[in-house]
């Protein structure tokens, strides 16, 4: 019976111990649909960083649930006072394509235009969700600063016919 109580007390204190797991990837389709996103989108991963001041951080610029997508142009804004640009690098998302062309401009402006596409046979293009470009930035003074994408962002298909970005997520940037 002693060992019966035992067990018992053991099995009720490791119940309340339990963790709760949260689910958070901004690359989710359900749930940024949840969160008032719909796709296709444009969202940074990850979306939320917690950094030391002075560390260097990569963010990844992200299409999500596009499809038939031949070209972009992507315009992001930050906090310069904030936030210093180190490197642009291209993602993956064209990958599967023959030499598509990646290029940015930056004018310590606070704002970053990236461009990418393929000039491949007309009816190549990519689907799905992928990194369009990955940006490192350093946190130059503590404080919160965020990531946003500039309203005039375009895909394009193979025709060179846009295609609507339904959803922008945001990211934050929490420097210590």
């Amino acid at each position: 019976m002693k060992h019966i109580t035992m067990f018992i007390l053991l099995l009720l204190m490791a119940c309340e111990e339990v963790p709760e797991e949260v689910y958070d990837n901004p690359l989710d389709i359900e749930a940024i649909t949840e969160e008032g996103i719909e796709t296709p989108a444009l969202m940074f991963f990850p979306d939320e960083i917690n950094i030391n001041t002075k560390e260097i951080f990569t963010v990844s610029v992200y299409a999500l649930d596009v499809q038939n997508v031949a070209g972009a142009y992507i315009n992001i804004n930050y906090d310069q006072d904030k936030l210093l640009l180190i490197a642009i690098n291209p993602g993956t998302f064209f990958s599967d394509l023959q030499d598509p062309l990646y290029f940015s401009e930056t004018q310590n402006s606070g704002k970053i235009e990236l461009y990418t596409v393929f000039f491949g046979a007309d009816s190549s293009s990519v689907s799905g969700t992928g990194s369009f470009f990955s940006i490192m930035f350093a946190a130059s003074v503590s404080g919160t600063s965020s990531l946003t994408y500039g309203t005039d962002c375009e895909l394009v298909d193979p025709d060179d016919i846009q295609i609507e970005i339904k959803g922008f997520g945001e990211g934050v940037v929490n420097a210590h």
